[in-house]
């Protein structure tokens, strides 16, 4: 086990397996990082000009065990919530409109089979032919919400894991103008 360094060397017992000597060079860097992001939650929630115990204790419960309602982004997730079910909603009116629309395109097809006057059979066809036709609109509403459901899912994921909001900027003006708005990026990807 030359590529491996046992736990108890490291002062941790009961580990069950050996770890690679890239995760022990890892591992300070990893310590590191989570050291900051627990400080920065203490910062975060400590209400005094110093960060106490109960600071860190605090930020470290929110940040080991995340909470819906603990979360710094809970109001974001709940527009986004309600964003979502909204657009669910939109989305089965459609899918009703494109119901009701073919069934009706069908009853014009069927009256105009049954009926002996050629004017009206051609007229019928017609109309059911445009009937069909304007099933379109009501998919394009359903698939431009189930486009806009799945960027506010993107978007709530992102909210929660990026801690810098100004990081978030472009890319929340990005998806913005690529979903609501339909244009793309000018990176390139016109």
């Amino acid at each position: 086990m030359a590529g491996f360094v046992q736990p108890s060397e490291l002062g941790i017992e009961n580990l069950g397996k050996p770890l690679d000597r890239s995760a022990v060079v890892a591992l300070p860097e990893l310590v590191s990082s989570l050291q900051h992001a627990l400080l920065w939650e203490a910062v975060r929630l400590s209400k005094e000009p110093y960060i106490s115990v109960d600071d860190l204790e605090t930020a470290y419960h929110r940040l080991a065990f995340p909470e819906r309602d603990a979360l710094s982004l809970s109001d974001a997730q709940a527009v986004i919530t309600r964003a979502l079910r909204e657009n669910r909603a939109i989305e089965w009116v459609s899918y009703g409109m494109a119901v009701v629309l073919f069934i009706f395109g069908l009853a014009l097809f069927v009256f105009g089979v049954a009926n002996a006057d050629s004017a009206t059979r051609v007229g019928a066809f017609i109309g059911g032919s445009l009937v069909e036709t304007l099933i379109l609109i009501p998919f394009r509403f359903a698939i431009n919400s189930r486009r806009q459901n799945i960027s506010l899912r993107m978007v709530g994921i992102i909210l929660n894991r990026v801690d810098d909001p100004k990081k978030m900027s472009q890319l929340l003006l990005d998806t913005f103008a690529a979903v609501v708005v339909g244009k793309q990026a000018k990176n390139g990807a016109e």
